[in-house]
């Protein structure tokens, strides 16, 4: 069943997505809470790590892309994924964190892990936000190939 679901590249780029949302939350709460940076600082990082590795493995696993990465569909790739996750996130971060973190307090009471709760949160947020909005962009412009267009058709119809 596994790898009948495994066909669909919407399935794909979830699993991907789930790998690098943890790899970008370990290294965003690595950075904020064990070596202090600046969240604003420590997000800029963490998606750029993150991003880079989506890149490679959105080319070779979610939409199947046999030739070697070239610099152009990374270009883009970063383009489209810059303006959604490091601008977007940022954004969402810095408007949500506050909300979030008011929530915690009233839900859970005041307590040292408030903020790191809050700013997960906030994080979460912003990456299901960019989510739709990547998924577009990779498949109707960065890997666009006659592959990736039978596996949309094929998840289309899966959804009907």
């Amino acid at each position: 069943m596994i790898k009948k679901i495994w066909e669909y590249n919407k399935f794909r780029f979830f699993c991907v997505g789930v790998f690098n949302t943890l790899l970008d939350l370990s290294i965003l709460n690595t950075l904020v809470f064990i070596l202090h940076f600046p969240v604003w600082g420590a997000n800029f990082i963490s998606v750029s790590i993150s991003v880079s590795i989506s890149y490679f493995l959105n080319h070779r696993i979610v939409f199947r892309h046999h030739e070697r990465p070239n610099f152009l569909q990374y270009v883009k790739f970063m383009l489209v994924t810059g303006t959604s996750v490091i601008v977007l996130q940022t954004v969402i971060i810095y408007l949500t964190k506050s909300l979030y973190l008011s929530l915690v307090n009233k839900i859970l009471g005041a307590n040292s892990h408030d903020i790191q709760i809050a700013l997960n949160l906030s994080k979460i947020t912003a990456v299901l936000l960019g989510l739709v909005w990547n998924f577009l962009f990779y498949s109707k412009v960065v890997f666009r190939n006659k592959a990736s267009d039978v596996d949309e058709e094929r998840s289309s119809s899966m959804i009907v």
